[in-house]
């Protein structure tokens, strides 16, 4: 019989037996078994996942997802709305089918079971967002060699589904509602802040947060900070990325409204809100939203969502000719994914203008065949 050279197993008292060999950890690692073989076999399991670079330490193993989970919720580097975020993502959709599932144990049958069943009770964004938190706690267990590979494979589960594609606003549009906002006195002073939207490209968030010193001269806002209401309370924070903290310029006839809503809507501190509620606190989301359908639905533009007015300002700007590089540092974007679909968009537009004037050439053609003047 073949001398085994991995690992050693020992017959304990109780007529057991125990297999142990060390690890690329340099841990001692050890398993019981009723019968002699079954420990030499799993000996022999241990060895051949070390040979396929498959191997992960038992112990670790055994950690739960719930125990990844809470030192993932406590990283330090967690902004404090995204941590206050990610705890309510975990306790109302991750929590209860995962909390004590060994993390070896979670399969990708397990999470697109998991998928399928919070789909039916859970909006796109949520499930989304409860998604790829899922799948950044597996990561770490990954890392941990805990598993060898992440469950969460599921293609686009990561990305919500709209009901229908983004679309951005012509120029001309974005002025009607700001007319039309122009026209109440309730909602003239968020005039100023529709427009910065929608020529300015700026986040809810961001242009909420805007203070009276971000007001720089030479008609440019300087974006340092984000806002959003997070379990009941606001949670001021930077913004959504490091590309975030930037200047963004405003066209002169925006710059120009801006003043004069500073003059008539914004107290003389510095710290005072740019943009904000008739009392100077921060503006809530949901009444933005009313507030902005409401003056669409007035001018007769009810297939259009508030955030389409950030769509507008990328899609304005792509259509300038800028690029990729100048799009994302205006936006505030770390990669160049969103900026190229935007200048995308602006391709499509660019098609539209060589239809039109390839009809002004056909226009002209026909005029200088039935010019009489025409040698002939």
């Amino acid at each position: 019989m073949a001398k085994r050279t991995f690992g050693t197993v020992d017959e304990l008292p109780s007529g057991r037996y125990r297999a142990r060999y060390r690890g690329p950890d340099g841990r001692r690692h050890a398993k019981v078994f009723g019968t002699k073989a079954d420990a030499w076999a799993w000996l022999a399991t241990q060895q051949t996942d070390l040979l396929r670079k498959a191997w992960r330490a038992p112990t670790a193993s055994r950690r739960t997802v719930g125990d990844y989970a809470e030192d993932y919720l406590a990283r330090n580097d967690l902004r404090a709305s995204t941590r206050v975020l990610y705890a309510g993502l975990w306790r109302h959709h991750l929590a209860e089918p995962w909390t004590d599932v060994p993390v070896d144990e979670v399969t990708p049958a397990a999470v697109r079971s998991w998928h399928a069943k919070a789909g039916r009770a859970t909006g796109p964004t949520a499930l989304a967002q409860a998604y790829r938190l899922l799948r950044a706690i597996l990561n770490v267990a990954v890392a941990d060699e805990a598993v060898a590979s992440n469950p969460c494979r599921l293609r686009g589960a990561g990305t919500p589904k709209a009901s229908r594609p983004s679309r951005a606003l012509t120029a001309a549009e974005a002025l009607q509602l700001a007319q039309q906002l122009g026209k109440d006195r309730r909602t003239e002073r968020y005039r100023a802040l529709l427009l910065v939207l929608a020529f300015g490209g700026l986040r809810f968030g961001e242009a909420t947060a805007l203070r009276r010193s971000d007001v720089l001269p030479g008609g440019r806002l300087r974006v340092e900070r984000s806002v959003r209401r997070v379990g009941g309370q606001w949670v001021v924070g930077e913004p959504k990325t490091d590309a975030g903290h930037r200047t963004v310029a405003l066209p002169a006839a925006i710059v120009a409204l801006v003043e004069e809503h500073l003059e008539k809507y914004v107290v003389a501190s510095p710290d005072a809100l740019l943009f904000s509620t008739s009392s100077g606190g921060y503006l809530a989301r949901s009444n933005w939203n009313g507030t902005f359908r409401r003056a669409a639905d007035a001018i007769g533009l009810q297939a259009v969502r508030p955030h389409e007015l950030r769509h507008t300002g990328a899609t304005l700007a792509a259509a300038t000719g800028a690029t990729t590089k100048e799009l994302m540092r205006r936006l505030g974007h770390s990669s160049p994914a969103a900026a190229l679909l935007y200048q995308h968009a602006a391709d499509d537009r660019d098609a539209e203008i060589a239809r039109a004037l390839d009809a002004m050439l056909g226009a002209a053609g026909e005029s200088s065949e039935d010019d009489p003047d025409r040698d002939g």
